[in-house]
């Protein structure tokens, strides 16, 4: 990583400006900065990076040398985790995630990443959210008491809930929507509210919620269909089919999976094909085991 002072110089020079040619701040001070014998204080940087016409994101990604710090990436790798816990790319991510904390491990943000996804892997191998997870209860502890959640804390904690008891799930997930629509606007976050709505949809239909699971896939799905995400869509229209079974409409809930699966696999994802597949196959030999009053 470049220092701040020499990729402002970097990017002054770039643009043919001399160091007298920013309106607000002295040449004297521009000339401590790039040669690094002084750090900008907040605004003043800020003010150098707008005349110098890039943004904060990008600055950080030149001053990395053209590409995200580890950090950045390891957390934008989970956020597009698209195959199976088990794929090869999401090993090697938690292999990367396990290095990371073992070198970083005042980074709690990071740390919280691999609860989610040891918790993850714990759901999948036991087939149900009833698991024992000590470090998720210590997060939420940590979190919940904060008048103010960061984006950061939002996702963490829109990663979790499910694997809390019932009724303090459902207080957890009304907190995090409210959280959400801080964000609304926020960079890349669809994706990220989408994922949140199809589990706490899932997480309402496994506890047999169907009347407020549905309102939730639907807005999933509706969100995957503007974002033309036809994954995320799969995944929301095959919990709107068990909605659908359990309410009789067995005949459309097929329709349904048969579609979600078939687009799945004609994209070339059959893992989530799969899972989709083996989660609708787990809620039929449920509800026939246990049927609906």
């Amino acid at each position: 990583m470049k220092p701040i002072g020499s990729t402002l110089a970097y990017l002054r020079k770039n643009l043919n400006m001399s160091q007298r040619a920013f309106k607000n701040i002295k040449q004297s001070t521009i000339g401590n900065i790039e040669v690094n014998n002084t750090v900008p204080r907040v605004n003043t940087f800020l003010d150098i990076i707008s005349e110098l016409h890039v943004s904060l994101d990008e600055f950080m990604f030149i001053l990395n040398g053209y590409a995200y710090d580890e950090r950045t990436t390891l957390f934008k790798d989970v956020r597009a985790m698209r195959h199976s816990l088990y794929a090869k790319e999401n090993v090697e991510l938690k292999h990367r995630i396990e290095q990371y904390v073992e070198n970083n491990p005042r980074d709690m943000f990071i740390q919280d990443l691999k609860v989610i996804l040891d918790s993850y892997i714990e759901i999948s191998e036991s087939d149900t959210y009833e698991i024992d997870s000590p470090k998720s209860f210590a997060i939420y502890d940590r979190i919940e008491e904060q008048k103010i959640w960061t984006y950061e804390q939002i996702y963490v904690m829109s990663k979790l809930f499910y694997i809390f008891p019932e009724k303090r799930a459902l207080e957890i997930v009304q907190r995090i929507d409210k959280e959400f629509e801080k964000y609304n606007s926020y960079e890349n976050i669809q994706g990220t509210r989408i994922a949140f709505l199809l589990n706490a949809g899932g997480y309402r239909i496994s506890k047999r919620l169907y009347a407020t699971a549905l309102p939730l896939v639907e807005k999933a799905r509706d969100l995957s269909y503007a974002a033309d995400n036809l994954v995320t869509m799969s995944f929301a229209n095959a919990e709107i089919a068990k909605v659908k079974h359990a309410h009789g409409e067995i005949e459309e809930a097929q329709i349904l999976i048969d579609n979600a699966i078939a687009i799945l696999s004609l994209s070339k994802k059959q893992q989530l094909a799969d899972d989709i597949d083996h989660s609708w196959r787990n809620f039929i030999t449920e509800l026939e085991a246990a049927p609906v009053n």
